[in-house]
């Protein structure tokens, strides 16, 4: 992948001093594309990539121009079925210089117009402008796992950026948001289009941004909706589907250059991912990667060695503790540039600079088939709570919610049944697969200043999401729900930055995602729920597809969270010095944000006794939040600028 940067003004004038500024936001995110740096202008357009060459490493150099100078492209990602598009549009009586999909893309784009991104198959972000028409369009794939931000400048000038960083370098203040910053704690995730900076815009996953004449208009290409007319074969046939789908997906993403790479947790999906790619490389050398934890109860070391020596890769780990983690923090925060809820991204940076010192460059990674295919938790108890809702006095589904939780209890993070019970009476809200957990991860605003206390309120929080629901939403089952709410939120703003592009990316390392190949997602799209999820056991269909291929204990485990360590890291060296720093009593007052009263409370807390899950959630958010606020300051709700500079 690549770093992309551009500038669109409202005249062609001054064009030096701006294409200037695209060159120095393209050093701020140089480790997204450590391979070559370059700008160029076409009239009133600026705009520069840093590409970190992984196809076509001699001739596909950008930003990329038409023959006619009309067109300028700057392009991150790749799109893997640019060979299929180039022979349309060969027949269309396009001719091509280059052997990489860039070019591809540049003349897809020429011919159809917007109608191009729902012919593409990859994972991208792309800048198009149209000289002739003063047009410039901003796209991302499907799922949104390659990043693309954009503002408007004093001057009325339209910015664009892999990272949100890039702008200060422009000369931009960009501070952090209220309503946002409370919605990355409390849904672990953002509205689509939205970030947790004042000013900036998301290009939205599955969605472009039209710009013309300084006026911007956003369109979908894609939205996540389930199949009106559902898969009624077998779980048996589905899975042999799957399964030839998967390993196509895995095919199409093995990088051009070098060994191939895997991202093993030793859970099942990264597994399936190793064995449909070991099943189309049966003799050629595959490295795995791993992170282990000191501590046993989120150590799955045994399972990954085992997976390893089933498909023979040649394997490296790295061991995280409390103190690793809590040193990895302050640098994953700036990159994430998003509030944190979890420590799991400091131990994923932490991965991408060994691999990155291994020499690898592109990684292929399990994400997207817990949401695809019902792994996590919350669709058990979405599918518990929807019964119990029905019959709220029966004893049954609380004994139901102990056995398929247990593995939560193990790890420290189990709750009381009366938890779940929460909200039983509000099976009509829409949101109801989530209102138990969002309620409860509301508390976090009791840390806020008392100002911003009042400014935010539950159903606030909730009515922002329930408002942005898609109309075929109300037709779907509670499971499926929350499935559209987990990949739209946690996976789609949250998980696929900071734990995924972001680190990885830090360290100049992309991450490829089978699972989230359009035809995967299409096949899951059209399955009914109980292909899913079947009393209570998760992901069936996926462990049917691969249970052949597979060590038994792999396929027979129950899903195990990706967890890092969390309250200890607070009470290590590196965290506490960590908190002295940021969220003393006078930098908590500083900043403005939160009150110094409560998170001294909270801190203390920590120090002195075992903290809750919610507490330790509690206390990363904060401290990354201050993190983010002394570097970039505050906009209270009516975005009047309270304090800092960008």
């Amino acid at each position: 992948m690549c770093g992309i940067a551009g500038i669109v003004a409202a005249a062609s004038h001054d064009d030096a001093h701006r294409l200037r500024s695209v060159e120095r936001m393209l050093a701020s995110i140089a480790h997204r594309g450590p391979d070559e740096s370059l700008s160029t202008s076409s009239g009133a357009a600026h705009f520069g990539t840093v590409r970190l060459a992984l196809v076509d490493k001699p001739t596909s150099r950008q930003p990329m121009a038409d023959d006619a100078g009309r067109y300028l492209l700057s392009f991150n990602g790749e799109v893997y079925n640019f060979a299929e598009l180039r022979s349309a549009l060969e027949g269309a009586g396009h001719t091509f210089r280059t052997a990489g999909d860039t070019e591809v893309v540049l003349h897809a784009l020429m011919e159809w117009g917007s109608d191009a991104f729902a012919r593409f198959r990859g994972q991208f972000a792309i800048a198009f402008w149209d000289a002739d028409r003063r047009r410039l369009l901003l796209a991302r794939d499907r799922l949104g796992i390659v990043p693309l931000f954009w503002t408007r400048t004093p001057a009325d000038e339209l910015v664009f950026a892999s990272e949100v960083k890039a702008f200060a370098d422009a000369g931009l203040r960009t501070p952090m948001s209220l309503h946002d910053i409370v919605d990355a704690g409390v849904l672990w995730g953002l509205h689509p289009g939205r970030t947790a900076f004042h000013g900036v815009s998301s290009v939205p996953a599955g969605g472009f941004v039209e710009s013309h004449d300084g006026r911007e208009s956003t369109s979908r290409y894609w939205r996540f909706e389930f199949a009106e007319q559902r898969d009624d074969r077998s779980v048996d046939d589905q899975a042999k589907e799957l399964l030839g789908l998967l390993t196509a997906a895995v095919e199409r993403r093995v990088p051009q250059y070098g060994d191939p790479a895997v991202l093993l947790s030793g859970g099942l999906d990264s597994s399936a991912v190793l064995a449909a790619l070991r099943s189309i490389r049966p003799d050629q050398t595959i490295d795995s990667f791993s992170i282990q934890f000191a501590q046993e109860g989120l150590n799955e070391a045994p399972f990954q060695a085992l997976v390893s020596d089933h498909f023979g890769t040649h394997h490296d780990a790295i061991v995280c503790d409390d103190e690793s983690v809590a040193s990895a923090l302050e640098l994953i925060t700036r990159h994430a540039e998003l509030p944190l809820m979890r420590t799991a991204p400091g131990s994923s940076i932490a991965l991408a600079e060994r691999i990155k010192h291994s020499g690898s460059r592109a990684v292929l990674s399990g994400e997207g088939a817990d949401e695809l295919f019902c792994g996590y938790d919350v669709f058990k108890v979405a599918s518990i709570r929807d019964a119990w809702a029905a019959d709220p006095d029966s004893p049954a589904f609380a004994r139901l919610l102990e056995k398929a939780l247990a593995h939560q209890a193990q790890l420290g993070r189990g709750a009381s049944a009366a938890f779940y019970e929460r909200g039983l009476e509000q099976h009509d809200d829409p949101v109801f697969s989530h209102l138990h957990r969002w309620s409860a991860a509301f508390r976090i605003t009791q840390y806020l200043a008392e100002p911003l206390r009042e400014q935010t309120s539950l159903e606030g929080t909730l009515g922002r999401v329930r408002d942005r629901l898609p109309d075929a939403f109300h037709g779907w089952s509670t499971v499926e729900r929350a499935q559209y709410l987990e990949a739209t939120y946690f996976l789609g703003t949250s998980l696929l930055a900071t734990q995924c592009d972001r680190p990885f990316m830090a360290q100049s390392v992309e991450c490829r995602y089978p699972f989230l190949d359009e035809d995967v997602i299409d096949f899951a799209l059209t399955l009914p729920e109980a292909s899913k999820l079947h009393d209570l056991n998760e992901k069936l269909v996926l462990k049917e597809a691969v249970r052949a291929h597979l060590p038994p204990a792999v396929t027979e485990r129950v899903k195990q969270p990706y967890t890092a360590p969390e309250g200890g890291v607070f009470r290590s060296p590196t965290g506490r010095a960590l908190l002295d720093r940021y969220l003393s009593p006078d930098a908590v007052a500083d900043t403005g944000v939160f009150d110094p009263r409560r998170v001294a409370w909270l801190i203390d807390k920590t120090h002195r006794s075992r903290t809750s899950f919610h507490d330790d959630l509690a206390l990363v958010w904060i401290l990354s939040t201050t993190m983010l606020v002394q570097t970039y300051g505050f906009a209270d709700a009516d975005a009047d600028l309270r304090r800092g500079t960008a």
